[in-house]
């Protein structure tokens, strides 16, 4: 009983310890198949996708100047393309700076300290400057960000400054500006300034950079004096030392204060800005148009992707030229500044950061001045504004949701059902439509966006509830922007290959505004001479000189944006030539349409960068600041089988907060951490209570059935769900590995009904049926009982029951169609059932049992049916065997030879039941019992064979051919698993060999039909030659001693033991005997069954001839019938019905000898 119960606890083990077997194998074999060396044992999360990504780029060493000064040589104008170059080359760098702010330097810096904060653990000595000794060269890189910013910033400013106070006529074309119009330069300027504002406040919410700098100084001071000790070199030690000195002192001051600063090297280029009048109209200029534009645009279907950046970038500058000048800006520019903050008065960057507007203007502005009314009451009245804003975005999005809703919807279908035509056959019409689909879809993605982000972030900070309605909305919005992000992953390949075509056909557009100008400067240069004043030159009213120096520079800057637009649409390119258009609109009243052009640029700008803006809109990373959602959207979508498509999209939004922290280098600890609580949620809100579900329903479906009345179910109160939706989902994709629900239910109700199976205070019986019910209704593979659940008897033996083999073959009979054995009798122990061993009793049997212990059974039942065959042979010698068969052929050859089929058959079943003394009766008892102990032998191989197979399918159906020569065990220990999972794979390895094997043994009745021809042309069997002719006689005695039984069991006082045998012992050894005799043919040619049914059709026919006769005088009796006492039959009736009795019981020993010839194959 110890080895039993070690033995299931190893199977218990094996089951719970497969699913992780099975996804880490899996992953470590892919692993191995793409060459890789053994992955490390520490869990990581893979990498995803390899995914397409097209930027327009210009060829390496394109610079501006050299983009403009081929265009402007031509024309013998270099000083425009310089003037240009000038402008745009700050631009460029201005924004490349940004970019590399934007890609990671935010996120590093929001995250730095994150994995130790988050987890509340305390920090060991020397930890904290560790963390910040690998923080060096982001701090490395800050740094030079900063300095290339400072300088480029400086040199716009001075450019800005010459440009607003040149009064030289000789410098062009500074001497043909009517106004200044330079949006495109004060927009990178207040590019390069928001990135200080960002950087120092991201600086200020994570006081963890500071405080660990500060700790690194100390630890610095240390080593200095301590500088022999350390295996470093003093300049080394000294240049660390300088470098954190300077980090100390810019992040004490500020980043954006330090450039005010007195020290700050563009303190030369803000005291030229303070000085030059111009150039600050200029500005406020600038700033009053872009802001009335963006104003008009933020929150409609008009807003572009870009808009609430450039309202930072507005802020920045205007921050900017309020403190470099220490003046109060005009009311007009205050009062869009107010009208923005009421509009917008959060903006959110990389990694879901929070910027708060006012905040901004409280702790940026000068002192002196944020007490001024204007910015005071503006920033007063900003709590009022998050609370108005908060709830205009509630308004909006219940306003507005369904009309998002139909658009999505017509968009998504509109997307996905456009076919990328042929280069053959592509059009201009159908690019336009792509490029319409693409803009429709990126602003409906930014609205969504915008919307998600901005409620759940504010609800939480302002600490207003957010209704169970509003959560589930929001959840579908986080849902469509996941399948507006995987429709354009999906047609992304089309879209690259057509994005060449959308560019072509912006710049196309664009090209059709300004092209015509080319035109008419041209023929407006051939009539300088004549110095014209109508028509074109009506705008000019200067001096011919003047007028012919505005127009070649007129005509140079359009031949420079012509040029611009002839190459790629890269961003350098697009800068340009905003600049370009700028610089052309500063020159006079050109009738050019300037505000189409911006828009197409705009455009131009979203169109060829659309790949990152899509994963920017689409990337749900903010939810990783907003973990509780989780677990309340999965418990949304689990109460409705409708929302299920939402589950891999709710786990995919959180499981971008991934990338985050993986770009935020945050560490293994709160990777893992993030890991197991996406994991947890999803066990703990929709695995667990649909198991739940699961297992309550097929309980009450069975308690239903069996106690009636006893479970209520109302489904008008509560609800009718179909549970089987939620098993055909596929397995949920996370971070690090599969989910597979239907898997998981399997294992617990697998877990469950073992554990209830083997408690005593449970029915079994119940949990059996619960157990086939789950299979039927719900499809799940679950394993068979690992216990007996069919009999009282729980314990079957197999090696005992081979040892005692005999006495096996004689207590029990053997059942085809049942697949099992049952008890003949109750053997006089006090028990009152009898005993039953079905397939599932081998099989817990040889879930104990070695390969060579079911090999040495198999051997032994060959070694019985070998001495069965052996003793029937010998019994077959005997002289009543011979006088019976000298009868038969002595019948068989005088007067019946000839006779019709119907009285051989009369003839033969008389021999049965009369004519046969005592001694003969017996050795047909004899006979039939070797035969019926043959059959049962050949049940138990069977059923041996069945058994095996099912223990082993069952416990190895979750090994999977594979194309690796690799066993289980290799497999793991390549992996790097831990040594439970290696045990786990050694016994799967045991397993598979054991499968093996038993597929190679079990193959007996095929060696047995070999084993018995054999001896038969040894001529070691020849008494059992003519075995045929004596099979209607034991067919008959059977029939006979089967009635019998059947008869004493009628009666009252019938003995205890006597039971009833089934013939399917017997009959499987009669069909055995005669086919390893190659007998079959010899005894079909009796055709012994179809006479005996013509004989017994006969009698019957006589007999309903007889009735009819007496049906016509019963009618007057009939009428008193019903006071007539039960007749008694008479004897011929009795005849008749035993006749009958006999006719059935041989039409079913037929059917089992075919029945037995088809399992024996």
């Amino acid at each position: 009983m110890f080895s039993r119960a070690v033995l299931l606890e190893q199977q218990e083990k094996l089951r719970r310890h497969v699913d992780e077997w099975r996804f880490r194998s899996r992953a470590a074999l892919s692993e191995l198949a793409s060459g890789s060396g053994s992955p490390s044992p520490t869990p990581s999360v893979p990498c995803g996708p390899v995914r397409l990504r097209v930027v327009p780029a210009d060829p390496a060493g394109a610079g501006a100047a050299s983009l403009l000064l081929t265009a402007a040589a031509a024309d013998d104008n270099v000083a425009v393309a310089k003037f240009v170059a000038v402008l745009a080359h700050s631009s460029v760098e201005i924004s490349r700076f940004s970019d590399a702010a934007s890609k990671g330097l935010y996120r590093q810096l929001l995250l730095f300290g994150h994995s130790v904060g988050d987890l509340g653990e305390a920090l060991l000595e020397g930890e904290p400057q560790k963390m910040f000794a690998c923080l060096i060269p982001l701090l490395l890189e800050l740094y030079e960000v900063i300095s290339g910013l400072v300088m480029i910033l400086g040199n716009l400013l001075r450019q800005l400054d010459v440009i607003c106070s040149v009064r030289d006529k000789n410098v062009r074309p500074l001497n043909s500006f009517r106004s200044l119009d330079l949006r495109t330069v004060f927009g990178s300027l207040g590019e390069g300034l928001a990135v200080f504002l960002l950087l120092d406040e991201i600086l200020r919410h994570n006081g963890n950079v500071k405080s660990y700098l500060s700790l690194f100084s100390r630890m610095m001071s240390k080593v200095k004096s301590e500088v022999n000790i350390f295996d470093i070199s003093v300049e080394d030690v000294d240049f660390l030392d300088q470098v954190v000195h300077n980090l100390q002192k810019i992040f004490d001051s500020g980043l954006f204060h330090r450039l005010l600063q007195v020290d700050s090297p563009l303190r030369s280029s803000i005291d030229l800005v303070r000085s030059n009048k111009k150039l600050l109209d200029a500005f406020y200029s600038c700033f009053v148009e872009s802001s009335s534009e963006i104003i008009l645009r933020i929150g409609s279907s008009k807003e572009f992707p870009l808009d609430r950046k450039t309202i930072l970038h507005l802020v920045s500058l205007l921050l900017f030229f309020i403190s470099a000048t220490d003046e109060t800006p005009d009311k007009k520019s205050m009062k869009l500044l107010t009208e923005m903050f009421q509009i917008v008065p959060v903006v959110y960057i990389e990694g879901g950061k929070r910027i708060i507007l006012s905040d901004l203007m409280k702790c940026y502005c000068p002192a002196e001045l944020s007490s001024l009314p204007p910015i005071k009451e503006a920033c007063e009245a900003f709590e009022i504004m998050q609370n108005n804003y908060l709830i205009h975005l509630n308004e909006v999005q219940s306003r507005d949701i369904q009309a998002i809703n139909d658009a999505l919807s017509c968009w998504s279908v509109s997307f996905q059902s456009a076919v990328h035509p042929s280069s053959q056959m592509l059009t201009e019409e159908w690019v336009r439509h792509l490029q319409k689909q693409i803009l429709q879809g990126l602003v409906l993605a930014d609205r969504i966006h915008i919307l998600v982000q901005s409620m759940l972030d504010l609800h939480m900070h302002l600490k207003v509830p957010l209704r169970r309605e509003k959560a589930k909305t929001l959840c579908q919005m986080v849902v469509s922007l996941k399948s507006i992000g995987d429709l354009f992953r999906t047609r992304g390949s089309n879209i690259v290959r057509s994005l060449p075509h959308i560019i072509n056909i912006i710049q196309s557009d664009i090209e059709q505004l300004i092209a015509p100008l080319k035109n008419k400067l041209q023929s407006e240069i051939a009539k300088v001479d004549q110095v014209s004043k109508t028509g074109f030159l009506s705008l000019l009213r200067r001096g011919s000189a003047e007028m012919e120096t505005k127009l070649l520079d007129s005509l140079s800057l359009v031949l420079i944006s012509l040029q611009l637009l002839e190459g790629s649409g890269s961003s350098r390119r697009q800068l340009t030539l905003s600049i370009t258009v700028d610089i052309l609109h500063s020159l006079g009243n050109l009738d050019v349409e300037l505000s189409e052009v911006r828009k197409l640029l705009s455009k131009f700008r979203v169109l060829s960068n659309f790949q990152s803006l899509i994963d920017e809109r689409t990337k749900c990373s903010f939810l990783y600041w907003r973990k509780e959602m989780l677990s309340t959207w999965l418990s949304m979508v689990y109460g409705d089988a409708c929302k299920l498509s939402w589950l891999q999209n709710i786990i995919d939004a959180f499981s971008d907060g991934m990338s985050l922290l993986e770009l935020g280098n945050v560490g293994p600890v709160a990777l893992q951490s993030y890991e197991e609580d996406i994991e947890n949620a999803l066990r703990e809100e929709v695995v667990a209570p649909f198991c739940r579900d699961i297992e309550t329903d097929l309980r009450l479906h069975v308690h239903s059935t069996h106690l009636k009345r006893a479970v209520v179910v109302n489904p008008t109160k509560t609800g009718v769900r179909n549970l089987s939706w939620y098993l055909r989902m596929k397995p949920l994709q996370l971070p690090f590995k599969f989910l597979d629900v239907k898997l998981l239910v399997e294992n617990h109700l697998n877990s469950a009904f073992y554990t209830y199976s083997v408690m005593p205070n449970y029915d079994n019986k119940i949990y059996a049926e619960m157990h086939d019910l789950g299979r039927l209704k719900y499809g799940v593979e679950l394993e068979d009982f690992h216990l007996t659940v069919d009999t009282l008897d729980q314990g079957f033996d197999l090696r005992r029951t081979i040892q005692r083999l005999d006495s096996f073959c004689e207590k029990y009979s053997y059942s085809i169609v049942k697949q099992m054995f049952i008890e003949n009798d109750l053997d006089g122990q006090g028990r009152k059932n009898l005993r039953v061993l079905c397939v599932e009793h081998i099989t817990s049997s040889t879930a104990m049992c070695t390969v060579q212990q079911i090999s040495a059974a198999l051997d032994a039942i060959l070694v019985f049916l070998d001495r069965m065959l052996l003793d029937l042979d010998a019994l077959l010698q005997s002289d009543t065997e011979l006088d019976l068969l000298k009868n038969l052929k002595q019948l068989e050859n005088t007067r019946v030879s000839n006779a019709h089929p119907a009285i051989q058959g009369e003839l033969k079943v008389a021999f049965g039941k009369h004519g046969l003394g005592d001694h003969a009766l017996n050795f047909l008892e004899q006979v039939q019992a070797l035969v019926t102990r043959i059959g049962n032998a050949l049940g138990l191989m069977r059923i041996l064979a069945a058994g095996c197979t099912r223990y082993t399918n069952s416990i190895s159906r979750y090994a999977r051919k594979s194309n690796y020569d690799l066993s289980y065990s290799t497999s793991c220990k390549v992996a790097g698993m831990v040594d439970d999972i290696a045990e786990v794979g050694k016994m799967l390895d045991m397993e598979a060999r054991n499968r093996e094997a038993l597929d190679e043994r079990i193959q007996t009745f095929a060696i047995l039909v070999t084993y018995v021809s054999q001896k038969l042309q040894r001529n070691e069997l020849n008494a059992m030659k003519d075995f045929f002719q004596i099979v209607p006689l034991l067919i008959s005695s059977m029939v006979d001693h089967r009635l019998l039984h059947k008869d004493k069991l009628l009666r009252r006082g019938h003995e205890a033991k006597s039971a009833i045998h089934t013939y399917d012992g017997f009959v499987l050894g009669l069909a055995f005997v005669l086919k390893v005799l190659k007998q079959e043919c010899s005894f079909d040619e009796l055709n012994w069954f179809s006479s005996t049914k013509t004989q017994f059709d006969g009698e019957t026919e006589d007999k309903d001839n007889q009735t009819d006769t007496s049906a016509t005088r019963a009618a007057f009796t009939s009428l008193k019938l019903w006071r007539a006492a039960p007749s008694v039959r008479t004897e011929p009736q009795k005849s008749f019905a035993k006749g009958k009795r006999y006719q059935q019981e041989i039409e079913l020993i037929e059917c089992s000898l075919r029945l037995a010839g088809t399992v024996l194959g």
